[in-house]
């Protein structure tokens, strides 16, 4: 069966950055390793795209799902006719949750 391609966007992009930053002022290596823990933990979606749970949304057209690593979810959406994965955001779970943006 051929893999499913992981696709990062801008958002998720620029939130590991910040993950990263935050991390990195306490502990750059730590700060390497979470960003590395985050970065393996999504490439399990490459074989099984509807690994995660379903992810409650205010997008309600849109199915998304979750993967949880650390306190961060690595929210995304499986487009199956395309075997794409979508990653939209990595959200902190121990900021509000009415702050998510999907």
């Amino acid at each position: 069966m051929k893999k499913a391609q992981v696709i990062w966007s801008d958002e998720a992009l620029n939130d590991l950055e910040t993950i990263y930053d935050f991390l990195a002022e306490k502990s750059q290596p730590a700060a390497q390793r979470m960003v590395e823990s985050i970065l393996s933990r999504s490439k399990q979606l490459e074989s099984f795209p509807e690994s995660g749970a379903k992810q409650e949304t205010k997008a309600g057209s849109k199915e998304y799902r979750y993967l949880v690593e650390g306190n961060y979810k690595v929210i995304y959406r499986y487009q199956q006719e395309n075997r794409a994965i979508y990653i939209a955001v990595v959200f902190d779970t121990r900021y509000d949750p009415e702050k998510l943006s999907v």
